[in-house]
């Protein structure tokens, strides 16, 4: 092929125009950069406004809002409500204690049978209910605006598990599912108190 060839000097032109428009945007970066923006400005053009608005330095770090006090040993376990100011943490002094994040403020403190305690949550769509389970295999359910129990009396006892409970989640107001030590998981009725089905296949400890 010599340099008379078509196909030659077709990619030379190509080539010449890429170096052109690459020249030109690096032109437009030199003066955006002269101009006073960013990649990230750049970056946040292309976004809607609400998120331009929400746009953070990637650099930053996490602001501390809010020092929740009043437990006495190590926290092992939180979850938020669906009640935007609220949420629920499980620790080693025995309790479950319900905040008001904005506040800093404790809505209710439970008392608990066991004091080990590997997890906890919250009911997630009325935001009326709290669970924990760990050592003691049993998955505990509380209302938190019942009429008829006192806050620190359980609503259930979800009993069954042959190992520790390492963590549970409101399925809706009528079933949670728990994860245990015993290789299983189980999904339950609330109200009738009993299994609905179990999950048995892992072979080792479910976390």
């Amino acid at each position: 092929m010599t340099s008379g060839d078509p196909s030659i000097k077709n990619q030379i032109t190509s080539a010449k125009e890429k170096v052109k428009s690459l020249q030109a945007e690096a032109n437009i970066v030199q003066q955006k950069k002269l101009d006073g923006f960013t990649g990230i400005d750049d970056l946040a053009q292309s976004q809607s406004q609400s998120e331009q608005r929400n746009l953070s330095p990637l650099n930053s770090t996490p602001k501390l809002r809010r020092t929740l006090k009043g437990h006495f040993g190590k926290i092992y376990a939180m979850q938020w409500s669906c009640k935007e100011h609220e949420l629920v943490s499980a620790s080693q002094d025995g309790k479950l204690i319900i905040w008001n994040a904005y506040t800093n403020e404790k809505i209710n403190a439970i008392a608990l049978r066991s004091s080990w305690v590997m997890t906890c949550c919250m009911e997630q769509i009325q935001g009326e209910m709290v669970a924990c389970g760990g050592l003691d295999n049993i998955c505990t359910v509380y209302r938190t605006n019942s009429v008829t129990d006192t806050v620190n009396q359980a609503h259930r006892e979800l009993v069954g598990h042959e190992g520790y409970i390492s963590c549970c989640r409101f399925i809706n107001s009528e079933k949670i599912i728990t994860s245990s030590g015993d290789s299983t998981c189980a999904l339950w009725d609330i109200e009738v108190g009993s299994r609905i089905c179990d999950f048995t296949a892992h072979e080792g400890d479910v976390m």
